[in-house]
Protein backbone atom coordinates (compact mmCIF):
# COMPACT_ATOMS: atom_id res chain seq x y z
CA UNK A 1 0.00 0.00 0.00
CA UNK A 2 1.90 3.90 -1.02
CA UNK A 3 1.99 5.93 1.97
CA UNK A 4 -0.53 8.29 0.32
CA UNK A 5 -2.72 5.51 0.64
CA UNK A 6 -2.27 5.04 4.28
CA UNK A 7 -2.35 8.42 4.96
CA UNK A 8 -5.55 8.83 3.75
CA UNK A 9 -6.92 5.57 5.22
CA UNK A 10 -5.71 6.56 8.73
CA UNK A 11 -7.18 10.20 7.87
CA UNK A 12 -11.07 8.75 7.50
CA UNK A 13 -10.45 6.49 10.42
CA UNK A 14 -9.38 9.13 12.87
CA UNK A 15 -12.36 11.12 11.47
CA UNK A 16 -14.55 8.47 11.57
CA UNK A 17 -13.82 7.39 15.64
CA UNK A 18 -13.81 11.16 16.50
CA UNK A 19 -17.58 11.77 14.79
CA UNK A 20 -18.71 8.58 16.66
CA UNK A 21 -17.68 9.78 20.21
CA UNK A 22 -20.99 12.03 20.44
CA UNK A 23 -23.77 9.80 19.27
CA UNK A 24 -21.96 7.02 21.23
CA UNK A 25 -21.82 9.33 24.21
CA UNK A 26 -25.44 10.00 23.62
CA UNK A 27 -26.40 6.61 23.32
CA UNK A 28 -24.58 5.57 26.59
CA UNK A 29 -26.27 8.38 28.59
CA UNK A 30 -29.89 7.09 27.27
CA UNK A 31 -28.98 3.21 29.02
CA UNK A 32 -28.31 4.89 31.81
CA UNK A 33 -31.46 6.90 32.22
CA UNK A 34 -32.91 4.12 31.43
CA UNK A 35 -31.04 2.08 33.88
CA UNK A 36 -31.76 5.03 36.78
CA UNK A 37 -35.87 4.39 36.14
CA UNK A 38 -35.61 1.08 36.26
CA UNK A 39 -33.95 1.64 39.55
CA UNK A 40 -36.34 3.34 40.62
CA UNK A 41 -39.49 0.43 39.27
CA UNK A 42 -37.55 -1.49 41.71
CA UNK A 43 -37.48 0.73 44.50
CA UNK A 44 -41.26 1.32 44.29
CA UNK A 45 -41.57 -2.92 43.82
CA UNK A 46 -39.65 -3.72 47.10
CA UNK A 47 -41.98 -0.90 49.11
CA UNK A 48 -44.77 -2.27 47.66
CA UNK A 49 -43.82 -5.47 48.64
CA UNK A 50 -42.99 -4.26 52.04
CA UNK A 51 -46.19 -2.77 52.57
CA UNK A 52 -47.84 -5.83 51.82
CA UNK A 53 -49.48 -3.99 48.64
CA UNK A 54 -47.36 -6.79 46.31
CA UNK A 55 -47.42 -10.39 47.12
CA UNK A 56 -44.17 -12.23 47.02
CA UNK A 57 -45.04 -14.41 43.50
CA UNK A 58 -45.55 -11.23 42.27
CA UNK A 59 -42.61 -9.56 43.69
CA UNK A 60 -40.33 -12.22 42.71
CA UNK A 61 -41.36 -11.84 38.79
CA UNK A 62 -41.51 -8.40 38.54
CA UNK A 63 -38.13 -8.00 40.52
CA UNK A 64 -36.19 -10.75 38.34
CA UNK A 65 -37.92 -9.32 34.50
CA UNK A 66 -36.59 -5.49 36.30
CA UNK A 67 -33.46 -6.98 37.08
CA UNK A 68 -32.52 -8.76 33.71
CA UNK A 69 -33.59 -5.42 32.08
CA UNK A 70 -31.41 -3.55 34.23
CA UNK A 71 -28.21 -6.28 33.72
CA UNK A 72 -28.95 -6.46 29.45
CA UNK A 73 -28.45 -2.51 29.57
CA UNK A 74 -25.95 -2.53 31.35
CA UNK A 75 -23.80 -4.98 28.92
CA UNK A 76 -25.08 -2.87 26.29
CA UNK A 77 -23.15 0.35 28.05
CA UNK A 78 -20.33 -2.15 28.60
CA UNK A 79 -19.87 -3.30 25.01
CA UNK A 80 -20.65 0.43 23.56
CA UNK A 81 -17.65 1.68 25.61
CA UNK A 82 -15.67 -0.84 25.14
CA UNK A 83 -15.92 -2.65 21.66
CA UNK A 84 -17.45 -0.18 19.41
CA UNK A 85 -14.06 1.72 19.04
CA UNK A 86 -11.84 -0.82 19.65
CA UNK A 87 -11.19 -1.21 16.03
CA UNK A 88 -8.98 1.80 15.57
CA UNK A 89 -5.72 0.29 17.27
CA UNK A 90 -5.84 -2.70 15.51
CA UNK A 91 -6.78 -0.80 11.57
CA UNK A 92 -4.00 1.79 12.40
CA UNK A 93 -1.01 -1.17 12.96
CA UNK A 94 -2.75 -3.58 9.97
CA UNK A 95 -2.39 -0.17 7.83
CA UNK A 96 1.49 0.03 8.96
CA UNK A 97 1.59 -3.80 8.06
CA UNK A 98 0.72 -3.26 4.60
CA UNK A 99 2.87 -0.41 4.06
CA UNK A 100 5.39 -2.79 4.90
CA UNK A 101 4.87 -5.49 2.38
CA UNK A 102 6.36 -4.30 -1.27
CA UNK A 103 9.62 -4.38 1.43
CA UNK A 104 9.14 -7.91 2.61
CA UNK A 105 8.17 -9.08 -0.96
CA UNK A 106 11.24 -7.82 -2.37
CA UNK A 107 13.42 -8.66 0.46
CA UNK A 108 15.63 -11.78 0.53
CA UNK A 109 14.44 -12.70 4.06
CA UNK A 110 12.86 -15.43 3.47
CA UNK A 111 11.41 -16.31 7.12
CA UNK A 112 10.14 -12.85 6.84
CA UNK A 113 8.30 -13.57 3.44
CA UNK A 114 6.53 -16.85 5.47
CA UNK A 115 6.08 -14.73 8.35
CA UNK A 116 4.12 -12.88 6.28
CA UNK A 117 2.18 -15.12 3.76
CA UNK A 118 1.31 -16.87 6.98
CA UNK A 119 -0.53 -13.35 8.30
CA UNK A 120 -2.17 -13.37 5.33
CA UNK A 121 -3.39 -16.78 3.77
CA UNK A 122 -3.03 -18.50 6.98
CA UNK A 123 -1.36 -21.54 8.21
CA UNK A 124 -2.51 -24.25 5.76
CA UNK A 125 -0.71 -23.31 2.93
CA UNK A 126 0.35 -25.51 0.39
CA UNK A 127 3.93 -24.88 -1.84
CA UNK A 128 4.10 -26.49 -5.17
CA UNK A 129 5.38 -25.48 -8.54
CA UNK A 130 7.53 -22.25 -6.66
CA UNK A 131 3.84 -20.80 -5.46
CA UNK A 132 2.29 -20.42 -2.38
CA UNK A 133 -1.38 -21.32 -2.16
CA UNK A 134 -4.05 -22.23 0.20
CA UNK A 135 -4.34 -26.89 0.97
CA UNK A 136 -7.33 -28.19 0.25
CA UNK A 137 -9.52 -28.38 3.26
CA UNK A 138 -7.19 -25.94 4.38
CA UNK A 139 -7.86 -22.59 6.35
CA UNK A 140 -11.74 -21.63 6.06
CA UNK A 141 -10.77 -17.70 5.34
CA UNK A 142 -7.60 -18.35 3.17
CA UNK A 143 -8.45 -15.89 0.12
CA UNK A 144 -11.60 -14.77 1.72
CA UNK A 145 -13.78 -17.80 1.06
CA UNK A 146 -15.76 -17.28 4.55
CA UNK A 147 -15.62 -13.95 6.44
CA UNK A 148 -12.38 -13.16 4.97
CA UNK A 149 -10.39 -10.87 6.82
CA UNK A 150 -8.16 -7.80 7.19
CA UNK A 151 -5.89 -8.49 4.16
CA UNK A 152 -8.65 -9.77 2.28
CA UNK A 153 -9.38 -5.95 2.14
CA UNK A 154 -6.03 -5.18 1.19
CA UNK A 155 -6.56 -7.79 -1.84
CA UNK A 156 -9.67 -6.29 -3.17
CA UNK A 157 -8.41 -2.63 -2.84
CA UNK A 158 -6.02 -3.65 -5.71
CA UNK A 159 -8.23 -4.89 -8.11
CA UNK A 160 -10.54 -1.79 -7.47
CA UNK A 161 -7.72 0.45 -8.06
CA UNK A 162 -7.36 -0.72 -11.10
CA UNK A 163 -11.39 0.44 -12.13
CA UNK A 164 -12.33 3.26 -9.94
CA UNK A 165 -11.37 6.15 -8.64
CA UNK A 166 -8.68 6.36 -5.78
CA UNK A 167 -11.49 8.32 -3.68
CA UNK A 168 -13.69 5.42 -4.01
CA UNK A 169 -11.42 3.14 -3.55
CA UNK A 170 -10.25 4.57 -0.24
CA UNK A 171 -13.70 5.16 1.23
CA UNK A 172 -14.82 1.39 0.25
CA UNK A 173 -11.30 0.15 1.72
CA UNK A 174 -11.94 2.07 4.67
CA UNK A 175 -14.93 0.89 5.80
CA UNK A 176 -14.19 -2.47 4.73
CA UNK A 177 -11.43 -2.56 7.30
CA UNK A 178 -13.24 -0.80 9.87
CA UNK A 179 -15.94 -3.28 9.53
CA UNK A 180 -14.03 -6.15 9.88
CA UNK A 181 -11.77 -4.78 12.95
CA UNK A 182 -15.06 -4.43 14.32
CA UNK A 183 -16.56 -7.68 14.48
CA UNK A 184 -13.07 -9.19 15.47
Amino acid sequence: MTKDWAIELNRLALQDHKNSVPSLTACVEEKKEKISSLSEKLERLLTGYLDQVVDEQDYRNQKAKLLSEKKSLEEEIFNFSHKQNDWLAPFQQWLKDTQSLDKIASDSDLFAKKVCAKEIFGSHLFLGEKTIRPAEGGNPNSFGKMGGNQWDALRASHLLALKKPLSSVLVSLFYQARTYFQNH
